[in-house]
């Protein structure tokens, strides 16, 4: 669907923790929003997701934006971390599993076994029911009876569309996004898929872009004026991605922030990757793989800032920190990143911060060293940019680009590059990316004397953790 006639366009984003419907204009300018906050479940028989205020919000907000501009195309995106379970009438066989569920010990060592090693799925199996595969193989081995009347198997990010449009596909960005579930390098069904026959109940695979349906009546309303085709949809991280890709980037290193500090270079080889420091791919709305690194960035922040508030920090205080030999040292949550082993073992070592402005000035430097272990991670050499919250940290950038002297680094002005890069994708015409700028702002490295042995020691207590 090109630019040309493009009216208005919604993206329905579901997060973890808020579903939003965004309205932009045809040519990609942000309108209006609408927000719900997404409802989670408690066992029995798991933690799960319920489907159903996502679902109200679409059919109170749509007809209401298309009131203000026609809509014509409608863009799924969520977060990549699960999957629907559809019986042969489309109703759910199962609960959307949460993806902070807890299976059993049992479960994941015997998973554990069969699942696909790293040089075919090129992702780790994660923590809690992050990975695709390890939901299904719970599910499938804890209730039978249920999980033999599944017809269809969706990612989160199409059941999405699949309620909007009563149409069932999956997408590749959605498919291979760290599920466990595709041999990423051949982009078929991955082993354990195969073995288990899961890869049977696969939906068909459509491009992110591509119309798959129209719009059912009970989100139209009384007058819906806009066209409503509603597209395959996009893995959000990767939505985000794909709107530096339309402002015509090429070889750079995107760091994503928000809960995650999540990296991308496009120009990296799936060589390098190693599960142990939580490494692995992302597969783009284009098919090609892109080399990821990440950690718990928000999480980790905020557990070392400790209330402290972000504008609190000064680089003044950095150079204190640094000169005395405070350390905050990895992991404060149970996730290890880039830090090998250090999960759960996160702790201050040297003089104490105590007052807000050291808390949060101790908190911007130690992520400031976390993403760039997490860049060494991925090889990256070209430029970098941050966007998210970290891109609105001047300390945390400035300790960032002294880190990195051989590599510009860019704070970006993109507030929400998940709803703005899932509307571009209405906007691809014969498979051709738009062309949207972004403003960015280049970051002037801090000069902090002593910084690089002070990091010298922070790597030698990062890596002690092992």
């Amino acid at each position: 669907m090109g630019q040309d006639g493009l009216r208005g366009i919604a993206v329905v984003d579901v997060g973890f923790t808020n579903t939003k419907i965004a309205l932009f204009s045809g040519a990609g300018e942000l309108l209006a929003e609408r927000k719900a906050p997404s409802r989670h479940v408690p066992a029995p028989p798991y933690k799960h997701i319920d489907p159903e205020p996502m679902v109200a919000l679409c059919r109170s907000a749509l007809p209401e934006l298309d009131a203000m501009l026609p809509i014509d195309a409608v863009v799924p995106t969520a977060h990549g971390a699960a999957m629907a379970c559809l019986d042969a009438e489309g109703r759910l066989a199962l609960p959307v599993m949460d993806y902070t569920s807890e299976p059993p010990p049992a479960v994941v060592a015997d998973y554990e076994k069969i699942m696909p090693g790293f040089e075919e799925a090129l992702c780790p199996l994660l923590p809690m029911a992050i990975t695709h595969g390890l939901q299904l193989y719970w599910q499938q081995r804890a209730w039978p009876d249920d999980f033999a009347r599944v017809r269809t198997l969706l990612p989160w990010i199409q059941y999405v569309g699949f309620r909007l449009s009563g149409v069932a596909v999956t997408e590749i960005s959605s498919m291979a996004c760290q599920t466990h579930l595709l041999d990423i390098r051949a982009q078929e069904p991955s082993s354990t898929a195969r073995r288990l026959g899961w890869d049977r109940l696969y939906a068909p695979r459509a491009k992110a872009w591509e119309t798959i349906g129209t719009l059912k009546d009970e989100f139209r309303g009384a007058s819906f004026r806009g066209a409503a085709r509603v597209l395959g949809g996009v893995h959000d991280s990767t939505a985000n991605f794909m709107r530096y890709v339309c402002a015509g980037l090429d070889r750079f290193t995107l760091v994503s922030t928000g809960t995650w500090s999540i990296s991308f270079d496009p120009s990296t080889s799936v060589d390098v990757l190693d599960p142990a420091r939580d490494t692995n791919t992302n597969t783009d709305v284009l098919g090609r793989n892109v080399c990821c690194s990440r950690f718990f960035g928000g999480m980790e922040f905020a557990a070392v800032a400790n209330g402290a508030p972000a504008e609190a920090a000064s680089l003044a205080c950095v150079a204190a920190l640094v000169a005395r030999g405070t350390y905050a040292v990895p992991s404060f949550t149970m996730t290890s990143g880039p830090a090998p082993g250090s999960a759960g073992k996160g702790c201050v070592k040297g003089p104490a911060a105590e007052s807000a402005e050291e808390r949060a000035t101790l908190a911007a430097l130690y992520c400031a060293l976390m993403v760039s272990e997490q860049l060494d991670a991925i090889a990256s050499k070209d430029g970098i940019i941050v966007d998210g919250p970290f891109s609105q940290n001047p300390v945390l950038l400035g300790v960032l680009a002294a880190l990195r002297p051989a590599q510009q680094v860019k704070a970006s002005a993109l507030r929400d590059g998940t709803t703005a890069g899932a509307a571009a994708l209405a906007m691809i015409e014969n498979g051709r990316l738009p062309a949207i700028a972004i403003r960015m702002a280049e970051v002037t490295p801090a000069d902090v004397p002593g910084l690089d042995a002070y990091r010298a020691i922070w790597r030698a207590l990062a890596y002690a953790a092992r």
